[in-house]
């Protein structure tokens, strides 16, 4: 296992302990840093993998994974808290769902699926409505609440978008699956 899939696998291991904290930590402290720590490693392992030339199937397959467990699991969260309505935790974890399916339906016809700018800017505006969430926890302040917001319902759109695009741009991949 290379340094990129060592750092994912971290992420990974993080999630718990995220998960862990978001019940106990009533201040948000712990838990957002325990969030910057995993959206750092998101970062981290994907240039990793590029500078070093460490891009694996497996690599390609578990961070986008890492990232949604992360993300859906702060949004549920936030569920408890009414940041996140639960129709908003349906639709992007029906995006991802139909996406990892398609990637694997791909996979099998040998065709390569790369991430394209809608899917990172809704993985961004995801995490970045994470962090004002847990910015409004700690500094209890309604503007942190309104950013986290309006960057919640940005990634939903963009949630949306790129799921469409995902499955226009690479619709090569139905070709003979639906006869």
């Amino acid at each position: 296992m290379n340094l990129a899939n060592k750092i994912t696998m971290f992420r990974i291991f993080l999630l718990p302990i995220f998960v862990i904290s978001c019940y106990y930590d009533q201040s948000g402290i712990s838990s957002l840093l325990i969030f910057l720590l995993g959206s750092f490693s998101d970062f981290l392992d994907g240039y990793v993998a590029r500078k070093y030339n460490m891009i694996t199937d497996f690599g390609k397959f578990i961070d986008p994974i890492a990232d949604k467990i992360l993300v859906l699991s702060a949004f549920i969260m936030f569920i408890e808290r009414g940041f996140v309505e639960p129709w908003v935790v349906i639709v992007v974890l029906f995006r991802e769902l139909l996406i990892s399916g398609f990637r694997m339906l791909a996979a099998k016809k040998n065709i390569s699926i790369a991430a394209d700018i809608f899917g990172k800017l809704k993985t961004t505006t995801q995490f970045f409505s994470v962090i004002f969430f847990f910015l409004t926890i700690i500094l209890i302040n309604r503007n942190m609440y309104i950013i986290g917001k309006v960057l919640l319902y940005v990634s939903v759109a963009l949630t949306i978008l790129s799921m469409i695009n995902y499955l226009y741009k690479n619709r090569e991949v139905f070709n003979g699956t639906m006869q």
